[in-house]
This record gives structure tokens, C-alpha cells and sequence, in this order.
């Protein structure tokens, strides 16, 4: 199963426990944290396969507050 770790800045103007839920209720959000440091929020995916990952993203990058995301892809070894 593909998995991905999702670093996620929002914009100020939102509230960010908003968004936060919105991310959080996603179909294949494992995961979804605020955090301190350069990035607002991490959320970790797990999908049936790359094209449900990537739609996963795609929905992320919709939510309302999302202004970057940086996604790295969990390495199967």
C-alpha cells in the first residue's frame, strides 16, 4: 500500500483547527497533526494504490486554507 507524509502550510487567515478537520475527514488521511515549525500541519496518507494516493493529495491541496504542500513518499524496503 502506498503511503505519504504531506507537509502542509496554511494560510493565517483561516482557522486552522478548521482546516485541520477538513484534512482529517479526506479518505485515505491516516493522520493529521498541527505543528510547531515551518510547516502548519503533517498529515500521513495510506491508499490502495498511486492513483488514490494522488487523488488524496489533490483533495488536500483543495481545502480551504491549504496555500503549499510538500509530500514525501514513504520508501518500501
Amino acid at each position: 500500500m502506498p503511503g505519504a507524509y504531506v507537509l502542509i502550510h496554511l494560510n493565517m487567515a483561516v482557522d486552522f483547527a478548521d482546516s485541520l478537520g477538513d484534512i482529517r475527514a479526506i479518505d485515505g488521511v491516516e493522520r493529521a497533526d498541527l505543528v510547531v515549525g515551518p510547516d502548519d500541519c503533517i498529515a500521513f496518507l495510506q491508499c490502495e494504490d498511486n492513483t488514490k494516493l494522488m487523488n488524496t493529495i489533490r483533495a488536500i491541496r483543495n481545502v480551504n486554507g491549504v496555500g503549499k504542500t510538500d509530500t514525501r513518499s514513504v520508501a518500501e524496503v
